[in-house]
Protein backbone atom coordinates (compact mmCIF):
# COMPACT_ATOMS: atom_id res chain seq x y z
CA UNK A 1 0.00 0.00 0.00
CA UNK A 2 2.67 2.47 1.02
CA UNK A 3 4.70 2.00 -2.40
CA UNK A 4 1.42 2.11 -4.42
CA UNK A 5 0.04 5.40 -2.43
CA UNK A 6 3.62 7.38 -3.61
CA UNK A 7 3.28 6.24 -6.84
CA UNK A 8 -0.23 7.91 -7.27
CA UNK A 9 0.97 11.29 -5.05
CA UNK A 10 3.82 11.57 -8.06
CA UNK A 11 7.12 11.92 -5.42
CA UNK A 12 10.02 11.62 -7.40
CA UNK A 13 12.07 9.27 -5.48
CA UNK A 14 15.36 9.75 -7.19
CA UNK A 15 15.79 12.95 -5.87
CA UNK A 16 14.26 11.95 -2.59
CA UNK A 17 16.58 9.05 -2.30
CA UNK A 18 20.00 11.17 -3.64
CA UNK A 19 19.19 13.60 -1.08
CA UNK A 20 19.03 10.93 1.59
CA UNK A 21 22.14 9.99 0.27
CA UNK A 22 23.74 13.17 0.18
CA UNK A 23 22.75 13.62 4.12
CA UNK A 24 24.16 10.74 5.10
CA UNK A 25 27.34 11.34 3.28
CA UNK A 26 27.59 14.97 4.39
CA UNK A 27 27.52 13.02 7.89
CA UNK A 28 30.38 10.80 7.07
CA UNK A 29 32.99 13.30 5.39
CA UNK A 30 31.98 16.14 8.03
CA UNK A 31 33.16 13.83 10.85
CA UNK A 32 36.22 13.02 8.94
CA UNK A 33 36.69 16.22 8.36
CA UNK A 34 36.44 16.80 12.28
CA UNK A 35 39.15 14.14 12.88
CA UNK A 36 41.36 14.28 9.78
CA UNK A 37 41.43 17.83 8.17
CA UNK A 38 41.13 20.01 11.00
CA UNK A 39 44.23 17.86 12.80
CA UNK A 40 46.77 18.07 10.19
CA UNK A 41 46.17 21.58 8.18
CA UNK A 42 45.76 25.03 8.77
CA UNK A 43 42.40 26.83 9.43
CA UNK A 44 42.13 27.98 5.54
CA UNK A 45 41.79 24.49 4.31
CA UNK A 46 38.94 23.06 7.43
CA UNK A 47 37.43 26.73 6.61
CA UNK A 48 37.13 25.29 3.05
CA UNK A 49 36.55 21.82 3.56
CA UNK A 50 33.37 23.08 6.22
CA UNK A 51 31.90 24.78 3.02
CA UNK A 52 31.46 22.08 0.52
CA UNK A 53 30.09 20.08 3.84
CA UNK A 54 28.23 22.62 4.40
CA UNK A 55 26.37 23.03 0.79
CA UNK A 56 26.34 19.19 0.32
CA UNK A 57 24.05 19.26 3.50
CA UNK A 58 21.92 22.60 2.01
CA UNK A 59 21.83 20.66 -1.40
CA UNK A 60 20.56 17.54 0.19
CA UNK A 61 17.64 19.32 1.47
CA UNK A 62 17.02 20.73 -1.59
CA UNK A 63 16.47 17.46 -3.59
CA UNK A 64 14.52 16.08 -1.12
CA UNK A 65 12.26 19.08 -1.15
CA UNK A 66 12.35 19.06 -5.06
CA UNK A 67 11.48 15.31 -4.95
CA UNK A 68 8.69 16.16 -2.69
CA UNK A 69 7.24 19.11 -4.39
CA UNK A 70 6.96 16.77 -7.83
CA UNK A 71 3.40 15.40 -5.82
CA UNK A 72 1.97 18.42 -5.77
CA UNK A 73 3.12 20.69 -8.68
CA UNK A 74 2.45 20.09 -12.26
CA UNK A 75 6.52 21.61 -14.00
CA UNK A 76 7.28 17.96 -13.36
CA UNK A 77 10.08 19.05 -16.23
CA UNK A 78 11.32 21.99 -14.57
CA UNK A 79 11.58 20.53 -11.43
CA UNK A 80 13.51 17.21 -13.00
CA UNK A 81 15.84 19.47 -14.39
CA UNK A 82 16.28 21.06 -10.98
CA UNK A 83 17.27 18.18 -9.28
CA UNK A 84 19.56 17.06 -11.66
CA UNK A 85 21.38 20.25 -11.89
CA UNK A 86 21.62 20.20 -8.10
CA UNK A 87 23.27 16.72 -7.93
CA UNK A 88 25.62 17.88 -10.40
CA UNK A 89 26.04 21.06 -8.86
CA UNK A 90 26.87 18.92 -5.24
CA UNK A 91 29.21 16.54 -7.84
CA UNK A 92 31.29 19.64 -9.17
CA UNK A 93 31.18 22.18 -6.17
CA UNK A 94 31.40 20.23 -2.82
CA UNK A 95 33.66 17.32 -4.99
CA UNK A 96 36.00 19.43 -5.97
CA UNK A 97 36.81 21.24 -2.52
CA UNK A 98 37.17 17.94 -1.19
CA UNK A 99 39.73 16.83 -3.85
CA UNK A 100 41.38 19.56 -3.26
CA UNK A 101 41.50 19.71 0.83
CA UNK A 102 41.74 15.69 1.12
CA UNK A 103 44.56 15.54 -1.74
CA UNK A 104 45.77 18.88 -2.10
CA UNK A 105 44.41 18.96 -5.94
CA UNK A 106 43.93 21.86 -6.21
CA UNK A 107 43.98 22.40 -10.12
CA UNK A 108 40.16 20.33 -9.81
CA UNK A 109 39.28 24.14 -8.01
CA UNK A 110 38.77 25.41 -11.59
CA UNK A 111 35.50 23.53 -11.80
CA UNK A 112 34.15 24.63 -8.55
CA UNK A 113 32.45 27.94 -10.11
CA UNK A 114 30.62 25.32 -12.39
CA UNK A 115 29.33 23.56 -8.98
CA UNK A 116 28.03 26.66 -7.95
CA UNK A 117 26.62 27.91 -11.31
CA UNK A 118 24.77 24.70 -11.36
CA UNK A 119 23.62 25.30 -7.75
CA UNK A 120 22.11 28.46 -8.71
CA UNK A 121 20.81 27.07 -12.03
CA UNK A 122 18.96 24.28 -9.72
CA UNK A 123 17.53 26.97 -7.52
CA UNK A 124 16.30 29.24 -10.21
CA UNK A 125 14.27 26.33 -12.13
CA UNK A 126 12.68 25.25 -9.00
CA UNK A 127 11.62 28.79 -8.57
CA UNK A 128 10.00 28.51 -12.27
CA UNK A 129 8.68 25.09 -11.48
CA UNK A 130 6.82 26.66 -8.46
CA UNK A 131 5.24 29.68 -10.33
CA UNK A 132 4.48 27.84 -13.84
CA UNK A 133 2.36 24.75 -12.13
CA UNK A 134 -1.42 25.35 -12.03
CA UNK A 135 -2.76 24.35 -8.98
Amino acid sequence: MRHELSRNVGIDKTFVALGAFLGMLGVILGALGAHLVHLDDSHRIYSIYEIAVRYQFYHALGLIAIGMSMAHLSARGWLRAAGWLMFLGVILFCGSLYLSTFFAWHAVEIITPFGGSSFILAWLLYFIGILLSRP
